[in-house]
């Protein structure tokens, strides 16, 4: 049902310049399958060359993104970018609007380092942005990454393309001030990943993935966790760490140490 909800949303689309993107007006039937309250949002400029609509109801929010012939996915998200919030509610109809999602190419979410809540980032480091979507957690900020290139069609609704919820991509994270820090970082020669992450005032986890080449076996190119440390502050004020590695493609546990 959801895909067929999807798909009786047509956009005509055609370009007036290089990077405007002139969107036709949807009738009130297109707009019904979403409820009587729903809005779409064209992004007036070509973002990272993708056409962009943002589709608003109180049940949902969705990010179209179309480029050339290819490309044509619906992302779910948990709401809409700040600029919008003060939508009314009880509007329908299309809206024309000027945000921008830039391309970034940080090595530090965290620390020092401020992010916006949307952008465009090589992650996985194929070359190809990925789309960011930051969402609050406890005291930290995680980030949600859709390939819009090479993304995952296996979830529960094909219809809709889902976060890379594969580690460590399910844990990218950035903290909230000195007290409990937390931060990822990208180092794009090497092309490794290494996330930090405070778990209360008495543990910190570590972690270390690195990029594999694919082969001829049909193993495809990815990013996997190659090591982990957890950290914990027993109350005889002794530290306790388990190290995991990367044995026979999972992760096992290979030492457990104590630190007076």
């Amino acid at each position: 049902m959801l895909i067929f909800v999807l798909s009786a949303i047509v956009f005509t689309m055609c370009k007036s310049d290089k990077d405007r993107v002139e969107i036709n007006t949807l009738s009130p039937c297109d707009l019904s399958f979403f409820g009587d309250s729903t809005a779409v949002f064209v992004v007036k400029d070509l973002q990272n060359g993708y056409r962009i609509s943002l589709i608003h109801n109180k049940q949902l929010d969705l990010v179209h993104f179309e480029r050339g012939d290819s490309i044509s996915r619906y992302c779910a998200i948990h709401e809409l970018p700040f600029e919008l919030r003060q939508y009314e509610e009880d509007s329908i109809g299309v809206f024309y609007v000027d945000i921008d999602f830039p391309i970034l190419q940080l090595d530090t979410l965290g620390g020092s380092k401020d992010a916006p809540e949307m952008f465009f980032m090589d992650v996985n480091f194929d070359s190809e942005e990925e789309f960011i979507v930051m969402h609050e957690g406890y005291n930290r900020y995680y980030y949600a990454c859709f390939d819009l290139v090479n993304g995952n069609f296996n979830g529960a609704c094909p219809g809709i393309l889902e976060a890379n919820n594969e580690p460590p991509y399910n844990n990218i994270v950035s903290g909230l001030g000195k007290v409990q820090p937390a931060y990822t970082v990208f180092d794009r020669k090497k092309k490794e990943v290494y996330i930090y992450e405070t778990m209360g005032c008495c543990s910190y986890y570590k972690t270390w993935a690195k990029y594999f080449e694919g082969d001829n076996f049909g193993n495809e190119a990815k990013i996997k966790v190659v090591k982990q440390e957890e950290h914990e502050w027993w109350a005889d004020g002794k530290e306790h760490i388990a190290t995991y590695k990367l044995v026979n493609d999972s992760l096992k546990l290979v030492e457990n140490r104590i630190v007076e």
